[in-house]
């Protein structure tokens, strides 16, 4: 009889202590949630994307056609080279490799800051309207990327990085 006395008490404080717990949580807290969006479908809607688009092709077409000048004057020369083996040829090819080379990387840095400076503002006004879909839903503490291969784009809730740190002594 005790044993079950005993057993009953500390079911009631048990219970007691969740359900008292859960009155007390602040109705925004039970509220919150995360929604997720598919970025790819709202940058493909975008007209400025189309426009930024073009403009990217354009400018990565400029640069193959550059490159391919400089691939076929570097055969030309190694063809000439291969037949009289002449120093001064290999000299020339060296070079012509190296300003290819250099070419490429120069282009490839050009094509990532013209897509940047395209798509950044493209990028930042999608976030703008994220941020007032937020406002206008309290709620809402996160919202992820559920485009393939995306993550969280704006995370309103508590962010415990550093206390994680800490723990894990970094």
């Amino acid at each position: 009889m005790k044993k079950n006395t005993i057993f009953y008490c500390l079911l009631f404080f048990l219970l007691f202590g969740i359900f008292g717990k859960a009155s007390s949580l602040h109705p925004k807290e039970c509220n919150q949630k995360i929604v997720c969006l598919n970025s790819l479908i709202l940058v493909e809607k975008m007209p400025e994307f189309s426009i930024a688009q073009k403009e990217l092709e354009k400018l990565s077409k400029n640069h193959e056609s550059t490159l391919e000048k400089l691939a076929k004057e570097f055969h030309k020369k190694a063809e000439k080279f291969q037949k009289n083996k002449n120093p001064i040829l290999k000299k020339e090819l060296e070079i012509l490799q190296a300003r290819a080379h250099a070419y490429q990387k120069n282009a490839a840095d050009d094509l990532a800051k013209k897509q940047n400076k395209l798509l950044n503002p493209i990028y930042k006004k999608i976030e703008n309207a994220i941020n007032r879909v937020m406002d206008k839903d309290q709620t809402i503490i996160r919202v992820d990327d559920c485009s393939p291969g995306k993550g969280v784009l704006v995370n309103k809730g508590v962010d415990i990085t550093e206390e994680v740190k800490k723990e894990l002594g970094i």
